[in-house]
């Protein structure tokens, strides 16, 4: 698009139900082999054209939703899974730490819920716990799909909190409750369910198919991802796999009307809504450093103390850090984000900002970015700009003894366009004068902390610190693969009972967070984040009374399924693009 060219003076077609359809100029691409659409020069965020599956003889996946007796044994699966409390603390570094058990157990339930999988597949255990489940394909010139989950889930604190307790996997007819039910062994169950009932089915993959299943993501996933990753690129090579899908993402958003509402005995049906709805996966992640702020200062009697203990100062430490040289939000061209925006202005027009064509064509990206943050809250703020947030404070050990050791953590995501180095030299530019104030010492990332100094300060990180990911590329009619995930995507979720009648907008966007995929960046250019759920239909990730809703976890498992069908004898180094 022409930088001067306003934004809604591209669309000049009134949406109508025919034209939502294929609402778009396209022009025609032909190769001796297939006629594809492509969009023109000058289209606002174009639909890929829909994937449907291919005539290979294998059920559709629409069956996931339509049988009851396929839906109650996933609700055992997943509720079986959720059962084992393979949890995973900050500081779990060893495979064979004791923590780790029930590992061993949940990977022993899999072989049972999953027998045809484990006896056709070739299953790797990658530094112990790690799991990698190879199913090889006839042709070894297509790059393989790598799927991937964590088997690792965050500690619970007290379960009478819970309305069922956390670690009994409780379904009520709609809901399987429990910690991991939707972060996210819904994804690993589901992954697995799906390639057990192709290979039941009789299904030989024409192109291989891993499924990687980490075990430490919840404590930074060194051990699991980590190490699995390594592996990987040793046997396929760098930019050796097709695409990465993983878990998170922004799920499945509606914007026209209201979200789906979910009802006892399943989601209710709004076929025929004719809304818009967004399936936002993460093509992108912040960046993350942990800073911690280690105080050391003399002892003593609480009745004799000093005009500002280490309490004190550490406290005026973090005061300063969420006060001052604060970080601002930025909506680069480069972003996800704003094509998300592009698409909501072109989709959504009566739905949005009434100034969002006029933000967007401004250069001033710094200005658009604190408007749109404005106007749409802190989980769309924190998307644009790095976040800060203290979370662990620890100091003092008795009430009449002075503490000699405090320390603080702080947590910062950082955003796209930052870094983790100027994250950590803002806090050693604002920790300076206080620094000089109480008359400490610093030691800022050291080699290895010092011992034994009093009135000393040490900034360190906690696990070293991550870049932003690359942004993996969404340009449908030019990028092949994005354009044919999109489409099956858009096929699949068209159909499904639950948005049936309403049109699938797939739009790339970044995660606050981060997964597994850290690892990956030299395995594909094409990684996607995303559980791909309906606004409403996982709750509580990392909280109590963590659930997802059944219908949810089936309209993922069709997704997998056509995605393996779809892209399983397809080869992109022949695919026509266009560029616009």
């Amino acid at each position: 698009m022409h930088p001067k060219t306003p934004l809604l003076a591209l669309l000049l077609t009134p949406l109508t139900a025919s034209s939502l359809t294929i609402p778009f100029p396209f022009t025609t691409t032909t190769t001796s082999s297939q006629q594809i659409l492509v969009p023109s020069d000058l289209e606002i965020c174009p639909l890929a054209p829909k994937i449907t599956p291919p005539n290979d003889g294998l059920l559709p996946s629409l069956r996931f939703l339509e049988d009851n007796a396929f839906r109650a044994r996933q609700a055992n699966r997943l509720s079986r899974a959720v059962q084992v409390p393979t949890t995973v603390t900050d500081y779990m570094r060893d495979p064979y730490d004791e923590g780790f058990a029930p590992f061993v157990e949940f990977q022993e339930l899999l072989e049972r819920l999953f027998p045809v999988t484990h006896a056709k597949a070739n299953v790797s255990h990658i530094n112990r716990l790690g799991l990698l489940y190879t199913l090889p394909g006839t042709d070894p010139t297509l790059k393989p799909l790598l799927f991937t989950a964590h088997q690792d889930v965050v500690p619970i604190n007290d379960p009478r909190d819970w309305t069922h307790p956390p670690f009994a996997g409780f379904f009520d007819g709609t809901w399987v409750w429990g910690r991991g039910a939707s972060d996210c062994k819904n994804v690993l169950i589901g992954l697995l369910s799906v390639v057990e009932d192709l290979l039941e089915q009789g299904w030989r993959p024409t192109r291989t198919v891993l499924l990687a299943f980490g075990f430490d993501e919840e404590s930074h996933g060194f051990l699991g991802a980590g190490a699995i990753a390594e592996y990987l690129e040793g046997v396929y090579g760098a930019d050796g796999v097709e695409f990465v899908l993983d878990e998170g993402g922004m799920g499945i958003e509606e914007v026209e009307s209201s979200s789906p509402s979910f009802e006892e005995g399943g989601v209710s049906d709004k076929e025929g809504g004719g809304g818009v709805v967004y399936a936002l996966p993460g093509v992108s992640e912040k960046g993350s450093v942990d800073l911690v702020f280690t105080l050391s200062v003399p002892g003593g009697h609480s009745s004799i103390p000093p005009a500002h203990t280490g309490i004190g100062i550490l406290s005026e430490i973090i005061y300063s850090l969420e006060g001052q040289e604060l970080f601002s939000p930025r909506l680069s061209d480069s972003h996800p984000s704003r094509k998300k925006l592009e698409c909501q202005v072109r989709h959504s027009p009566g739905s949005v900002e009434p100034w969002l064509e006029d933000a967007l064509a401004s250069n001033d990206h710094v200005s658009t970015a604190e408007r749109l943050a404005r106007s749409r809250g802190d989980k769309f703020r924190y998307i644009l700009q790095t976040s800060q947030a203290v979370d662990i404070f620890h100091g003092g050990v008795k009430t009449n003894a002075l503490p000699e050791h405090v320390q603080a953590v702080v947590n910062y995501r950082v955003a796209l366009h930052e870094t983790p180095e100027a994250v950590m030299d803002r806090a050693v530019g604002v920790v300076g004068p206080i620094v000089d104030k109480y008359n400490l010492t610093l030691a800022a990332f050291p080699e290895e902390e010092p011992e034994g100094k009093l009135n000393h300060l040490t900034i360190s990180t906690l696990s070293g610190a991550l870049s932003p990911a690359p942004v993996s590329p969404t340009d449908t009619g030019k990028d092949a693969v994005w354009t044919r995930f999109a489409g099956v995507t858009r096929s699949v979720f068209e159909s499904v009972p639950s948005l049936k009648g309403k049109t699938v907008v797939v739009s790339g966007d970044i995660m606050t967070g981060n997964t597994d995929t850290r690892f990956y960046w030299n395995l594909s250019r094409n990684i996607y984040r995303w559980s791909p759920s309906r606004i409403g239909g996982t709750l509580n990730i990392h909280t109590v009374d963590e659930r997802v809703a059944i219908d949810v976890h089936l309209e993922a498992m069709a997704l997998y399924y056509d995605l393996i069908r779809a892209f399983d004898a397809w080869n992109s180094s022949v695919e026509p693009t266009h560029d616009l």
